[in-house]
């Protein structure tokens, strides 16, 4: 009985090992965006509902560059994961999936995790867009007028955008490190 426990802890271990390779050697395995393009008529989408100046077209902008940071720091999340594994192999590491993650969690579960190019700065404007989206949301009925709103959801925008520009950055950063793995570490394997 202890030999095949042991056997299926190698079976197990196999699995992962072979499993981490073939993840490394193809970058088209590495994290990424499941349909980046859907993703990029979306950030279209928003910034021509903003431009409409209204309040369906400043609240749909608004929703959709929310939801799009969002998928920036769960890919974020996913590099991380990845370099990890990379980084203590052979060892093992799993990490859980969450499916339905909120904003808030996703933001705390990347300020856990290791360090890359401008990882304050992201999360400091991550926060910054969600307060926004909080205050907007939460005390729409409030509003003295609609020129108010947009001009807060000019803010959201140009938050969007330069959380944007430092995602590109670490995302980037990732898949440099995911090739110097494949070329340096992972060669002989």
């Amino acid at each position: 009985l202890d030999s095949f426990e042991l056997r299926n802890a190698q079976d197990k271990s196999m699995g992962y090992e072979a499993e981490l390779f073939a993840k490394v050697r193809d970058s088209t395995m590495w994290p990424s965006f499941e349909r980046p393009l859907f993703l990029d008529g979306l950030a279209d989408l928003a910034d021509d509902a903003f431009v409409k100046e209204s309040i369906e077209g400043y609240l749909a902008s608004l929703l959709i560059y929310h939801q799009l940071s969002e998928e920036m720091i769960k890919l974020l999340l996913k590099d991380a994961q990845f370099f990890i594994q990379l980084s203590v192999f052979p060892a093992e590491i799993h990490f859980a999936e969450k499916k339905r993650a909120m904003f808030g969690q996703l933001m705390d579960e990347l300020k856990a995790t290791i360090s890359f190019t401008s990882k304050d700065d992201f999360i400091s404007k991550c926060f910054e867009l969600n307060n926004h989206r909080i205050d907007i949301v939460h005390r729409l009925t409030k509003r003295s007028s609609l020129l108010n709103v947009g001009a807060q959801i000019a803010q959201v925008k140009r938050l969007y955008y330069e959380i944007y520009h430092l995602f590109n950055g670490a995302h980037d950063e990732f898949r440099v490190s995911f090739k110097d793995f494949k070329k340096d570490v992972f060669i002989d394997y």
